[in-house]
């Protein structure tokens, strides 16, 4: 028995996974750490995939189609894995992926002629983003 260690010793030694948030955020803390932000916008990027881009005016900014369905798979992953109680890599993953969608979407889809598919879905990303990247900057340690 000399090395095995107790388990509250054992459970000393690991980092807490959260903190209870303050203030405004408060209110918005379960909804972060719940699967919902993610999985609402991750039907919004399968429908779209199912839109071809020639239905687009030519001059209208519309994602392509890989981008379209890869992001749709991610944002379901991320709902999985915050379902499955990992609010620590599952709102990382939701917040890393917001970000790479915004970086690469944002400008050109916030520049008229506008296509409403593409501001949802851009608008979408933005909260997720927020919400879930708040709850990983935040209030994880």
């Amino acid at each position: 028995m000399q090395g095995k260690e107790s388990p509250e010793h054992a459970n000393s030694s690991s980092p807490s996974t959260s903190k209870t948030a303050s203030g405004v955020f408060s209110h918005f803390q379960p909804y972060a750490r719940s699967k919902f932000s993610p999985l609402a916008i991750s039907p919004c990027f399968a429908a779209s995939a199912v839109v071809p881009s020639t239905v687009v005016r030519p001059n209208v900014h519309f994602p392509p189609y890989l981008h379209r369905v890869g992001f749709s798979l991610v944002f379901g992953g991320a709902a999985y894995v915050l379902a499955a109680g990992d609010a620590r890599n599952g709102s990382g993953i939701a917040t890393a992926w917001s970000l790479t969608y915004l970086f690469l979407h944002l400008r050109r889809s916030l520049k008229p002629p506008f296509y409403p598919i593409t501001l949802a879905m851009t608008a979408g990303t933005a909260a997720c983003a927020a919400l879930c990247g708040t709850e990983y900057f935040m209030y994880q340690t």
